[in-house]
């Protein structure tokens, strides 16, 4: 096809371009770019202050510290992490509970936390303020220990001859359970709930250290889930602290603390009912040292105390010494087993043999008793 006009006849390209139409447009597109600019930066900054108040929400809120003005705080015994936590609130010693339950679960020994009289200072950082209360410890504080197995007598004479409160202001303080917190299903009997551990107290009342140690047993029955796990096991609770007490009493070696619980099971399941036939409840029946050798005489075995589980069946009344942790857990969660029988063959290292039958039993008996023949004085 041929062109419509002759070449001297086309127009150049910019012949018909009109210039101020192109300079609109352009000023329009760069009205529009920067309306873009403006709106992508107001947006980013929007962003950047509202996700900031937003993640703020979140943050627990804390003073900078390092501290201002000294101040003594007073911790009342038994006291949760949290009821610490607000005491430091009310002090102004930290700006929340929050910031000083964070701080908790960053410091592996905030459970440590004593009871007593603290030096800190007003608007701390919650984690510092956490951290100078268990490195300071309690002001005038007295530290004291009292070991696992231990009898409630025995708790008490530690506990005097620790903390240099007379023994009979103890013997007295025991009697008032409502004074210092048993828990309601141990029946007003302290025997038992006394939790055995390292502790500080300030001042001179017995109940001080009395409400720390039922506190700390509360603290651990939670731990192990007891009540549950009592329910589970078709038992109450103040039976669970009785079976941990003779496990306490009569194993050495945690590995075998579940098993030993599950003949204690054993033993109240069967039918019919087998008696549990355990020394050390013989033991606590006709008041033998604690540190005395671990059989019985045939007198022994027929004292006619309710605690004596050669005499009657079932367990005893209550709690034959204060178990720790260990013990406790066993005593909720015993091992899956058939035994009935047990007897440890080395007291030297508290190796123990279980048997599920009678005969079985008495190869462990008879390796028991070559052991104390080797070992005499021992047994």
């Amino acid at each position: 096809m041929s062109e419509l006009l002759e070449p001297d006849q086309k127009k150049r390209p910019d012949e018909d371009r009109d210039w101020n139409e192109t300079f609109r447009h352009a000023k329009s597109l760069i009205a529009v770019v920067l309306s873009l600019v403006v709106l992508v930066g107001g947006a980013l900054f929007t962003y950047n202050k509202v996700g900031s108040a937003f993640t703020g929400l979140f943050l627990a809120e804390d003073y900078p510290g390092p501290g201002e003005e000294d101040v003594e705080v007073e911790i009342p015994q038994g006291s949760t992490l949290d009821e610490i936590g607000s005491i430091l609130v009310d002090s102004d010693v930290i700006a929340s509970t929050d910031a000083f339950r964070e701080a908790a679960t960053e410091i592996p020994n905030a459970s440590q936390l004593q009871a007593g009289t603290y030096t800190l200072q007003t608007k701390m950082r919650a984690r510092d303020a956490l951290q100078s209360m268990l490195d300071a410890g309690v002001k005038g504080g007295k530290r004291f220990l009292i070991r696992e197995g231990l009898r409630l007598n025995e708790q008490l004479v530690a506990l005097a001859d620790q903390t240099d409160i007379p023994l009979e202001a103890y013997e007295e303080a025991i009697k008032h359970p409502d004074a210092y917190g048993l828990p309601e299903w141990a029946d007003g009997n302290a025997e038992g709930y006394l939790f055995p551990d390292t502790y500080e107290m300030a001042g001179d009342d017995p109940n001080a250290a009395l409400k720390q140690m039922t506190a700390n047993f509360k603290r651990k029955a939670d731990d192990v889930q007891l009540e549950a796990r009592a329910a589970d096991l078709n038992r109450d609770p103040a039976e669970l602290v009785t079976i941990a007490s003779i496990i306490e009493a009569e194993v050495r070696r945690p590995e075998d603390r579940a098993k030993v619980a599950r003949v204690i099971y054993n033993r109240l399941d069967s039918q019919p009912t087998m008696r549990l036939q355990m020394d050390s409840t013989v033991h606590y029946a006709v008041g033998h040292p604690r540190t005395g050798g671990v059989t019985t005489s045939d007198e022994d075995r027929k004292n006619p105390s309710p605690y004596n589980t050669y005499e009657h069946t079932g367990l005893p009344p209550g709690p034959i010494g204060a178990p720790g942790r260990s013990a406790l857990e066993a005593a909720a969660n015993p091992e899956d087993g058939d035994w009935k029988f047990f007897v440890s063959i080395n007291m030297d290292t508290g190796e123990t043999a279980f048997a599920e039958t009678w005969a079985e039993h008495q190869v462990n008996v008879r390796k028991f008793q070559a052991w104390c023949q080797a070992n005499p004085g021992k047994c």
